[in-house]
């Protein structure tokens, strides 16, 4: 009775690890499968037309870069944290960052997290501080 009942379980175990490890892969090897199935291989699709170019609007040359610190020194306030995801490239993603600040009369940038995307396709990400920073004062000849 017991040498049935561990039979019965060694039995049970070989079925359930060896249906638990089957893996069944189709190849189609002369392309038969209709298009609507997962394994149909993909129609080649043309790639995306490349993004525009971004162009710089009025003021956003004028748009500095700067450390944390200095901005703090020279009186500087925050206006806003932006993070922006770019397709295009990493140089265009600079000039919408700058286009950014100008609309929302920032005049000063704060980069936190630039990251240039190696691979094609996938975005470059811009993570800034936007600030604005009192004009500087004209110096005064008492001359």
């Amino acid at each position: 009775m017991a040498q049935c009942r561990i039979l019965t379980s060694l039995a049970i175990c070989t079925l359930l690890t060896s249906l638990g490890a089957c893996n069944m892969y189709v190849i189609d090897f002369e392309n038969k499968l209709p298009d609507g199935t997962v394994l149909a291989p993909k129609a080649d699709m043309p790639p995306p037309p490349p993004p525009e170019p971004v162009e710089p609007i009025e003021g956003s040359l004028d748009v500095a870069f700067m450390d944390s610190t200095t901005a703090q020194l020279e009186g500087c306030r925050v206006i806003t944290g932006m993070r922006i995801l770019h397709d295009g490239s990493f140089d265009d993603g600079l000039i919408k960052l700058r286009n950014t600040a100008v609309r929302i009369n920032a005049n000063r940038i704060i980069p936190l997290h630039f990251a240039e995307s190696p691979v094609s396709g996938t975005p470059h990400r811009f993570s800034a501080k936007m600030v604005r920073c009192p004009d500087a004062k004209p110096e005064v000849d008492n001359g």
